[in-house]
């Protein structure tokens, strides 16, 4: 199965044109996408492309005088509000500028903070070497882009992150699928394939969407028997699961059997960029030849200073990973006491599963009526017809935070419902 994002059958191969010019696409795509329909689309335009304030990674913010509560943030711990780490951010745009060091890393763009961060990360993750990029897409992409060679072979989750996805595209290699977190559809691809083909199980720690998490035990027996090698992309498990927050294989205890571990700064850490953690020698490949550290400026100082005050903050962040799994135990208990389907989540991440384009509406009700922002997740991010609320709580959230919104978002959904029946698809009040 392929994952819904890249379906051969997805909004983008519906709405193919035959045409002599490439951008007359463009203009036919509002007319025959399908991420709503005609009658949903001023709805899904005003809350998919709403503009926010820039200040909103935090459990509140405020937007044209009004406070809002904030469910769709993926800052688990509050770091990218911490004081010690702006004060960090600070200090160094007072020192270094915005935009030094300049350059992409193999040019001028490397520097001592760049090769500190990478040593505490090595040292976090328990592996000989670590790599930084720019960006945690940059990291997923161009690992695996550069790994892989034509003749080669990848079997990727059905629902692994877009960016693995994309490098995988890039490597030219041959790609499968497996069932998500099925070890015995791993294990049939495996079976089948060509023994001397070398291969790559690409995976999430975390899923994004569904909060589960992968059979990393199961998946490393596999790529022991079949001698494959195994990446794990554990951007949301980094910082929030297991006592050290080390990630799922953490908590699994299987840490030391993952070739190769990956994760963003974007989610817990607070602040942005991603890198890569295992071998040197593997370490050292894909620094002299992934793309998307080669030809792309490196990450300021600014951002690398931050970085380093974050993962200082979340090794020691036991209190708040206590806080931030209380406020999830209590939100999942109360959502399904209400009888909402929030699925098999393993983690904070709480997928409201709400069918069809129903997440839309109620996002907007949630938005205007009630001061809460909660991320409506529509096709293709999802499979058709199966929307989601994608909420997240944060170490942050107060009690009473979680009681409001569960209490709003079920007065929204009757009062959806009600419009729905007497016809009325606006959300209007």
């Amino acid at each position: 199965m392929e994952h819904p994002e890249f379906s051969q059958t997805d909004a983008y191969e519906r709405a193919k044109v035959r045409v002599a010019d490439i951008f007359s696409r463009c203009v036919h795509f509002l007319n025959e996408q399908r991420i709503a329909s005609p009658e949903e689309l001023d709805v899904a335009m005003r809350v998919l492309f709403d503009v926010s304030p820039v200040d909103n990674a935090g459990p509140y913010f405020e937007l044209d005088g009004r406070r809002f509560i904030q469910f769709s943030s993926n800052d688990y711990l509050g770091l990218s509000v911490h004081p010690a780490v702006r004060r960090a951010a600070a200090e160094a745009a007072m020192t270094h500028g915005i935009g030094n060091p300049m350059g992409a890393r193999p040019l001028t763009g490397t520097c001592e903070l760049h090769l500190e961060l990478e040593r505490r990360i090595a040292e976090f993750k328990r592996t000989e070497a670590a790599l930084t990029f720019a960006t945690g897409a940059n990291a997923m992409t161009g690992m695996v882009g550069c790994l892989a060679k034509p003749g080669d072979l990848i079997i990727l989750d059905q629902f692994a992150h877009a960016s693995l996805i994309a490098g995988a595209k890039i490597s030219g290699a041959q790609m499968r699928t497996f069932r998500h977190n099925d070890p015995a559809s791993l294990e049939r691809i495996l079976t089948r394939a060509d023994p001397r083909q070398a291969k790559l199980i690409v995976i999430d720690g975390v899923y994004s969407m569904n909060g589960d998490i992968a059979p990393i035990p199961e998946i490393c027996d596999l790529k022991d028997k079949f001698g494959a090698r195994l990446i794990v992309d554990d951007a949301h498990g980094h910082g929030v699961c297991g006592q050290h927050g080390r990630g799922a294989a953490e908590v699994l205890k299987c840490e030391d059997r993952i070739d190769l571990h990956a994760g963003t700064f974007s989610k817990a850490f607070g602040t942005s960029g991603g890198f890569i953690a295992g071998d040197k020698a593997v370490v050292a490949y894909i620094r002299y030849l992934a793309p998307t550290l080669l030809f792309t400026k490196a990450a300021n100082a600014v951002v690398t200073t931050a970085t380093l005050k974050a993962l200082e903050l979340l090794e020691q962040a036991e209190d708040r990973r206590a806080r931030l799994w209380s406020n999830a135990r209590l939100f999942q208990a109360r959502l399904r006491q209400a009888g909402f389907d929030i699925g098999q989540t393993q983690t904070p991440i709480t997928p409201i599963s709400l069918g069809g384009n129903t997440a839309l509406f109620i996002a907007d009700i949630l938005r205007r009526d009630f001061g809460i922002y909660a991320a409506p997740v529509l096709y293709p991010a999802v499979r058709r017809n199966q929307g989601i609320l994608r909420t997240i709580p944060t170490a942050m959230h107060e009690p009473s935070d979680l009681h409001y919104f569960v209490d709003s978002l079920e007065e929204a959904f009757n009062h959806y419902t009600r419009r729905q029946a007497a016809g009325v698809l606006s959300t209007g009040t």
